[in-house]
């Protein structure tokens, strides 16, 4: 049997050997957690694949391609990166990418002569809207087309009380503190 320092593994009776973890999260918080990490990492692969095979880009060169299609001046690489939740490094291989494709391109920033600006080309553009379609089929298969419309709002509602902006928000992350 278990000694009493055993403890269940969360979702299962089988117990785990050695000391308690501090502060568990509930039954509750647990299924949430892991269906958040479940879900995004499934969709992430999903269009990762599909936008590879029907684009030749991937989900990585997709959102820095989203993020600029608001933006026609283009985007100093570092507000980029913050929008993309991207390391400054991680942004400029990213980006050295995506126009080495001939998706993006840089351009001086008239505000700010040490900068550069990231806009799409015409070619990044188009290849967007042509990706959006086999974007939106991939999410709605896997996810959306399995909620019903009081679903989907209440899905938002609750994404946006767990982290105000999280959907309303224009501009995103917000400023952590």
């Amino acid at each position: 049997m278990s000694s009493s320092s055993d403890h269940p593994v969360p979702g299962t009776l089988q117990p785990i050997p050695g000391p308690p973890e501090p502060d568990p999260f509930s039954p509750a918080e647990f299924a949430v957690w892991r269906g958040l990490l479940r879900v995004s990492e499934l969709l992430k692969r999903a269009l990762d694949e599909r936008l590879r095979a029907a684009h030749g880009i991937s989900f990585d060169a997709y959102g820095i391609l989203i993020t600029l299609v608001t933006q026609p001046d283009g985007l100093p690489i570092g507000e980029l990166g913050l929008r993309r939740n991207l390391t400054p490094s991680g942004m400029t291989r990213s980006v050295d990418r995506v126009a080495r494709d001939g998706l993006v391109e840089r351009r001086p920033n008239p505000d700010d002569q040490r900068s550069m600006l990231v806009a799409l080309t015409p070619e990044g553009h188009a290849r967007l809207r042509a990706a959006q379609v086999t974007h939106h089929a991939t999410v709605r298969e896997f996810l959306l087309s399995r909620l019903s419309e009081r679903d989907l709002e209440r899905f938002g509602a609750l994404l946006e009380a767990a982290m105000p902006g999280a959907v309303t928000s224009a501009v995103w992350p917000p400023e952590l503190d």
